[in-house]
């Protein structure tokens, strides 16, 4: 008897190796406090600290039917988001921004070497930029005057 196996893919395998499987589950960190939900960190991290204090819990998804109810909850708060004000969507995410800001600057000061000060410095010009970016611009015109400009 053949110490090795032919699988359907046509790879010879050693009989005694049993088959690798790792299920790979989905994490969501979700707040009641905030009413938000966001893609969490894989499972065998923790709910970093300062989302915590924010009131997020982990939520592990180990079917996918879970996965889709909320990555369905996902997608309705997204559609909410994009039919906030620029002016609504500064009250509500103005005090998380300043939260999460201030635990990047604090590590910064805090941290042991120049990587990890990088790091945070460079984490801090993204949030700008992305908040920048968030910001809705509108310009509305007549269609006989943006011909006229060139548009």
């Amino acid at each position: 008897m053949s110490q090795f196996s032919r699988t359907d893919a046509g790879i010879w395998v050693p009989r005694d190796l049993a088959p690798a499987v790792r299920r790979v589950a989905v994490v969501f960190y979700h707040s009641k406090k905030l009413n938000r939900i966001v893609v969490g960190a894989p499972e065998e991290y923790p709910v970093p600290k300062v989302m915590q204090a924010m009131g997020f819990n982990k939520v592990v998804c180990r079917s996918a039917h879970e996965v889709e109810v909320w990555s369905q909850k996902l997608r309705d708060q997204e559609r909410r988001d994009e039919e906030m004000t620029d002016a609504e969507r500064e009250a509500f995410e103005g005090p998380l921004r300043a939260q999460l800001r201030a635990d990047l600057m604090n590590r910064m000061a805090n941290s042991r070497n120049a990587v990890n000060r990088e790091f945070c410095r460079q984490a801090l010009e993204n949030m700008d930029a992305a908040e920048e970016r968030q910001r809705t611009k509108r310009e509305s015109m007549m269609h006989c005057e943006g011909f006229e400009a060139g548009k």
